[in-house]
Parts: structure tokens; sequence; C-alpha cells
């Protein structure tokens, strides 16, 4: 596996446990900067340039569709881009100084944090910047599934109004673009046909698919790629122990965002026991599994169980694969035997999930699919 051959270590590791031998349920990850005040941004130098490169041509769009996997950077480059636009070195200035000379390119969207900009987008104290994401539900104290459409019917005022500073800007960003219905898009598109003079709306979306080809027409699309190991490897290495990093890279696949949250120390030691307890596919050790399923699957637990459910869908996925290191047992199965574990997987999670169901059901089932 991801650790040392688990053969008959993993039978003394989990002899005589009890529930007081598990680590505290993970409450969420350490405090992380949100994207509206991140400073820097990890990779995507390119995409940087090219955002430069338009702005410096007058060739900046009015919609702009920055796509990709969650917490690759997508949401930082947007709030990146609003500050350089606010601020002054974001004024376009076509105009040449009485010597004929140009001014000099800039290089970088970045703004310090000790500039008054950045602390009024990141406090959402810019009266020139709109955000717009997935409310939270009341009742549930979860994220609703979609952008509402009375949230994109505010944009349309918003962005008739005049500027604060003169000449300046007017900044939409949406966060989970995607997840907009058909009426909020449709809505949507009003403003894209006849977007006001330097206005700019920033859809950020994870499934890039999801969105009207009509929108797509009217922005520029601009896709984010998954970060390099190296990247991410050098931005967690203070984070967790450096045993655990090379399986959080693996689940991460990619997004810094992740792999921050697995680095958490309580949520790679869930992990860890989540994966020791498969036993690699061997005789499963029922009672520890009561064990942990007790304790983890309490009401409250729903960051752990979430994790739980991404690292044992991570296992089958790489199992499918054939991406993942160590499971030789489980990868000596047939690939129809791998497909229907992860088949059968998924299918137990979303049961669970639309069902309500108890979540130690949740966490026994699971094992159950690898048996």
């Amino acid at each position: 596996m991801l650790f040392d051959d688990p053969q008959d270590d993993d039978d003394m590791m989990f002899d005589d446990l009890d529930a007081s031998d598990f680590v505290d349920a993970p409450s969420g990850p350490e405090e992380i900067p949100v994207p509206r005040s991140t400073a820097n941004l990890l990779g995507h130098v390119e995409i940087e340039k090219q955002l430069l490169s338009m702005l410096a041509h007058g060739r900046f769009p009015h919609g702009l569709v920055f796509s990709g996997m969650e917490g690759i950077g997508k949401s930082v480059m947007a709030y990146r881009l609003a500050r350089y636009l606010f601020s002054k070195d974001g004024k376009q200035d076509d105009t040449f100084s009485m010597f004929g000379d140009a001014p000099e390119p800039a290089t970088s969207l970045y703004i310090s944090p000790t500039d008054p900009v950045f602390a009024r987008v990141a406090s959402g104290g810019n009266a020139d910047l709109l955000m717009i994401e997935r409310p939270v539900d009341d009742k549930t104290g979860l994220m609703k599934a979609s952008v509402p459409v009375d949230e994109i019917r505010k944009i349309a005022p918003f962005m008739r109004k005049t500027s604060s500073a003169e000449d300046g800007w007017r900044i939409v960003i949406i966060d989970d673009a995607d997840t907009m219905t058909r009426s909020s898009q449709n809505s949507l598109l009003k403003i894209l046909e006849e977007p006001p003079e330097k206005s700019l709306l920033i859809l950020i979306a994870h499934r890039a698919g999801a969105l009207l080809p009509t929108i797509y027409s009217r922005c520029v699309h601009i896709p984010f790629m998954p970060l390099g190991d190296d990247l991410i490897k050098n931005a967690i290495a203070a984070r967790c122990a450096a045993d655990r990093i090379p399986m959080i890279l693996s689940m991460a696949e990619g997004s810094l965002g992740a792999a921050i949250e697995y680095s958490d120390p309580a949520n790679a030691d869930l992990i860890a026991q989540a994966i020791g307890l498969l036993n690699d596919g061997r005789k499963l050790s029922w009672g520890q599994i009561q064990i942990f399923a007790d304790f983890f699957g309490n009401k409250g637990n729903d960051d752990a169980q979430r994790i739980f459910r991404e690292t044992m869908l991570w296992v089958a996925s790489g199992l499918v694969r054939n991406k993942i290191a160590g499971f030789d047992t489980l990868k000596a199965h047939s690939v129809a035997k791998k497909i229907k574990i992860y088949d059968d997987l998924r299918a137990h999670f979303d049961r669970c999930m639309l069902g309500n169901l108890d979540k130690r059901f949740l966490i026994i089932g699971a094992y159950m699919a690898f048996e």
C-alpha cells in the first residue's frame, strides 16, 4: 500500500483497539484563507500572461469562464484579476506621455495585501464588486444545490450602475456557475448580449459542460489544468508527516484545495485508518470496523464522513484505472470485479446520502463492497 506492507503489521495495529484509539473526528481543515483574501497564486503563470496580454492589447472581454477541477486556483485567479482591475495598475491608459513613450506593460496581476484595494475586496466591501455563490440552506446549514435565479437577477441592475471610481470597472464573480439552472443561465444571457462598458463577468465552473453553449459563445473560456505534484508537495510539506505526502498527492489529483484539506493532521489520520482497515482486501476485522463506524458515524461528523467517502472512492477508482500504489491483493481481481467494487460502492454511498440512512451503515457497507 502507500505505507509499509500491511500483512502482519496491520493485524497488530488494530489488535485490542477501542474507540479511544481513533483520532478525534475532524471538524474541518485548519483555517485557510478564502480566495478573495489570498494574495499569492500557485501555478497558472501562462493564464496570468494571457489575461495581461488581453488587457495590454485592448482586447479584454466582458465575460470570462474559468473552468477546471475544484481547488486548483480558479477563484483565487478571479479575485486576483478583480483586485488588479480595481487598482491603479489595472486602469487602462491608451495615451502616451508627452515624450511619446508607451507605459511599461505589467508582468503580474499581484496586488499587495497592504493595498487598500486588497482589503476592500477581501472584506466584501468593494462597491464595484458583486460576488454570487450558492447560498446556505438555513434548515440544514449546507450549501444549496444551485445558484438561484434570484441571485442572477441582481446582476443587471448592478452592472448598470456607475462605477464608484472614475472610469472604473464593475465586476461580477459567480462561483459554482455550473450549478446554475437553465432559467438562471438564460437570465445571464441577457446581460452578456449587451454588456455595459468597463464591466466584467467571471464565471467559475467546475464542470464546463454544464454551461449553455450560448454562454460560451459570449465569453472567453480559459481552462485551468491540475497542478503538478511538485507544486502541491511544496505547499503542504509543513502541514503533515512526510510519509503521508504520497498518499495525499495521489488523492488530491492536482487539486491544491483538496491536498490542503487532506493534509490536515486529523484528516490524514482518518484517511490512514480507513485504508488500514481495508487490509488490502484480505479478511476484514469487522469488530474494528464496527468501532470505527461507531466513532465516525455519529451525527455532526459530516466532514469526516465526506472524507471517508472520498477515500474509499479514491481506492476503488484507483483499482479500476490501475493508478494506485500498493493494494496488490485487490489489484489481482479481474477488471470486471474491480469495476463492480467501484459501482457497488458509489451506489451504496448514493443510497445512504439520498435516503439519509444511518452513517454507521455508510461506513460498514463501504467495507462490504470490498470484501
